[in-house]
Parts: C-alpha cells; sequence; structure tokens
C-alpha cells in the first residue's frame, strides 16, 4: 500500500508539471500578447541546433556529385545562351535550371540565343514557380514559366522551397503538389530521376525532413565555366543565383540562397536519407515516463539529503537551487542522448516538451506538496 501511495505521488507530481506546461502552451498560442513567443516557439527546432553541432565540428565535406553554377551576375540573356553552349561542353550527367525566363522582354535576339543554348543542355530540367497559395484549400491555384518551355516536350520541376508566408526554417521537403487537380513534381526530384531510376516517390501531402549534414558543394562562377570543366563532367549542375538577396531562406545554418537548399534536397533524395520522427503519442509516452523517473530521482536525492547529520550539506542537498542545478545537468545528458540518436540513427524526438516539464517539477512538487497539505486541513 505504501509503494502504491509512494508512486502514486510521483504520478501526481509529474501530471501537474505536464500540466503547468500545456496551461502556459496554450496561453502562448491563443493570446496576442504572446504573439513573439508563439513565433519564436514555431521557428524553433533542436534539428537546427544539431546539425549546428555537426558544422562547428569541421564534418562538412565536399559534394563529389553535385556542382552550382552561380549565374547571379549574368543578365544578358545572350551571354547566359553562351554560358548553356560551355556547360554543354563539359558533358554534364543532369543540368538543373534553377531560374525562370519569362517573356522575351523586347531582347528577341537575346532570347532566341538563350533559348538554342537551352536546346543544347543535356537532360536539362526547368524550373517553374507555384503562384497564388489557397490559404484555405492549402493549394497553389496557378504557375509561373519560362518563355522557351511551352516549345517542345521539356522536363519541368517547380522550384518553391517554402510553402507558407511566415517565413520560417526550411526544414522539410515535398515530392509532389497538386495543383487545380494535376500532380506537378518538385525541380530536386525531377532532377534526381533524371540522374537516376532508383528514387523515392512521396505522395503529395507527405513531407520529409532535408538531409542538412553539412556540404560544401562546388559553386563555379558563370564566366569560368570552362575552365572548371572536371567539376561539371558527369555531375549534377545546377544552375541559379547563389548572391540573389531575393533568393534567400532560413536554413539551420542562418540564411543560405535557395540553390543550396535545392542542392540538400537533391542530395536527401539521392541517398534515399530518410530521417524517423518519433510520434506524437509515443513521445508523450516516453516523455512521460522520463519526467515520472526525474521526480522519482529528486525525491530521492532531497530525502537523502535531509538525512545527512552536517547541517550545510543538509541544507545544500535538499534545497530546491540544489535540484534545479541537478535537473539542469540531466537535462544536458537528455539532449545528448538525443544528439546521438539524431547523428548516428536518423532518429528525431522532439525533446522539447519533455525538457521544459522536467525544468518545471521542482515548482510542480511545491504546489503539489501545498495541495496535499491544505486538503489535509481542510478535510480534519
Amino acid at each position: 500500500m505504501k509503494s502504491v501511495l509512494w508512486l502514486k505521488d510521483h504520478i501526481g507530481v509529474t501530471l501537474l508539471a505536464m500540466l503547468i506546461l500545456w496551461i502556459c502552451s496554450m496561453a502562448a498560442m491563443n493570446l496576442s500578447f504572446f504573439n513573439p513567443v508563439q513565433r519564436a516557439i514555431k521557428n524553433f527546432s533542436l534539428s537546427d541546433v544539431y546539425y549546428q553541432m555537426m558544422q562547428q565540428s569541421g564534418q562538412a565535406e565536399t559534394s563529389g556529385l553535385i556542382t552550382i553554377i552561380d549565374a547571379t551576375s549574368y543578365y544578358d540573356r545572350g551571354k547566359i545562351g553562351e554560358m548553356m553552349q560551355q556547360i554543354s561542353q563539359c558533358n554534364p550527367a543532369v543540368v538543373g535550371v534553377d531560374c525562370i525566363y519569362e517573356g522575351f522582354r523586347g531582347d528577341t535576339l537575346g532570347s532566341n540565343l538563350l533559348a538554342e543554348g537551352i536546346f543544347t543542355l543535356p537532360n536539362p530540367i526547368f524550373a517553374f514557380k507555384l503562384n497564388n497559395y489557397d490559404e484555405e484549400k492549402g493549394e497553389f491555384t496557378s504557375t509561373r514559366h519560362s518563355f522557351f518551355t511551352f516549345v517542345g516536350d521539356l522536363t519541368e520541376g517547380f522550384s518553391n522551397i517554402s510553402y507558407d508566408s511566415n517565413g520560417i526554417t526550411v526544414r522539410n521537403l515535398v515530392t509532389q503538389k497538386i495543383v487545380n487537380g494535376d500532380t506537378l513534381c518538385s525541380l530536386p526530384y525531377q532532377m534526381a530521376r533524371a540522374f537516376t531510376s532508383d528514387v523515392e516517390q512521396f505522395a503529395s501531402t507527405e513531407e520529409r525532413i532535408i538531409d542538412y549534414t553539412p556540404t560544401v558543394f562546388p559553386v563555379v562562377p558563370c564566366d569560368s565555366i570552362l575552365q572548371n570543366a572536371a567539376l561539371l563532367k558527369d555531375r549534377i549542375v545546377f544552375i541559379g543565383a547563389t548572391h540573389d538577396d531575393a533568393d534567400m531562406h532560413f536554413s539551420p545554418f542562418g540564411r543560405i540562397p535557395g540553390t543550396v537548399i535545392q542542392a540538400y534536397i537533391l542530395q536527401t533524395l539521392l541517398e534515399h536519407h530518410k530521417t524517423h520522427e518519433v510520434n506524437f503519442w509515443l513521445m508523450l509516452l516516453i516523455s512521460f515516463a522520463v519526467i515520472l523517473l526525474t521526480d522519482v530521482m529528486q525525491t530521492k536525492l532531497r530525502r537523502w539529503g535531509q538525512g545527512l547529520k552536517n547541517p550545510w550539506l543538509r541544507l545544500v542537498f535538499s534545497s530546491a537551487l540544489t535540484r534545479n542545478l541537478i535537473n539542469f545537468i540531466w537535462i544536458g545528458f537528455l539532449l545528448y542522448i538525443n544528439f546521438l540518436l539524431f547523428s548516428l540513427y536518423d532518429i528525431y524526438f522532439n525533446p522539447t516538451f519533455m525538457l521544459v516539464s522536467i525544468a518545471l517539477l521542482v515548482e510542480a512538487r511545491l504546489f503539489y506538496e501545498a495541495g496535499k497539505e491544505a486538503y489535509k486541513i481542510h478535510t480534519s
């Protein structure tokens, strides 16, 4: 009977800590006063921290498969056409054009030269944009293409990498979107499929975490392509802008060019990399067990401290400050285990709920014991 009551107390404290966090979360999500907090929570993911740790540890490797052509400084369509022909001479395996050239814009000669260069590319895949996002339907309703894609049977893929207007970090990839009943594929997916038939296709509603394992993708300036032919031969080549402020997006490493994110997505697809996210209910069950274990350890420490003969040691080891300090060390240990699961086994367990609940345990224990004492006084 005593053991049952002992466990009941720990379960009560654990549930109270989780309840306090839930109430605070609901307040942060539903009260306009907490809008900055809500945005911060929405934009936070420990996977970003893990990738930053990998980068700081010097683990970045140079890609031996993907090269980026930086076409930021080329605006003249005639020069762009010449650049395309030079790329063709280097014999790349697949070329992804992560740029959209709309209309002739009064430069008919330049546009014709651009089109001539485009049609010399081996295995070209052309970008288009999904436009006019309908918040109610959760779908895009129109598309925007380059002028030459209406001529001939060309392969296209949408180049959107962010699907809402919140400006949050790009963490997930999709390979398909449905627009007006048509299933459209992404640019990296089309490029991966042009390179190899061994590519997994996801459902239009499925998202995967992008593998941001630090990688250096060689960048070749648009005016020195032939001098760097070895970086293009038999490789997958992205043509894009790496210094265009309009095409910068937030990643775990801060703001980086959209073309670099496309390269990470392509690499994720080619390597069949899948991060296994722990589902909500399993996360909740594991969190409950760990929070319960933490409260048991805290209680044993407090009772052990109360039994010490030295009054100063008794004060130190039974104080809330010491328990909070041990909580801090325990949380660091749990984060390290979580990082190992993520980096070694591709398992992503979002520990935010668990860790914040652990941080609230000391206060939850004080509330719980005060409530028990008040109940005893009321019933006596």
